[in-house]
């Protein structure tokens, strides 16, 4: 099941500095180097695509926000969100391996 909060809040940080989709375009170049049209940017926020996991970070990084939830909820902590040894391991895997990031997004977001 897709979730489509991440699109809805890339959205509204980016019409809350009244920026287009290729004024990001712009700056994700500018800035940060990475190449992307402001159609893949509208593909983001209409949930038609997801941003590899680094593009992610760095689009919170450029609307400085901090969570990807519309209603702003708090981050689990490790009392009340327990995370195993195992998934641990899988999330320091998952992140030293930006190649695969997008295929495993895929198959847990269907």
């Amino acid at each position: 099941m897709k979730s489509r909060k991440i699109g809805e809040t890339l959205k509204k940080y980016r019409k809350l500095r009244g920026w287009t989709v290729n004024d990001v375009a712009l700056k994700l170049h500018d800035l940060y180097k990475i190449d992307v049209s402001g159609k893949t940017i509208y593909g983001w926020e209409s949930d038609q695509s997801l941003p590899r996991s680094q593009t992610l970070l760095t689009l919170c990084e450029l609307y400085q926000i901090d969570t990807l939830s519309p209603k702003q909820p708090t981050s689990p902590t490790t009392e009340t969100f327990p995370i195993t040894p195992d998934e641990r391991e899988l999330i320091k895997q998952y992140r030293q391996h930006p190649e695969v990031q997008q295929v495993i997004w895929r198959i847990l977001n269907t």
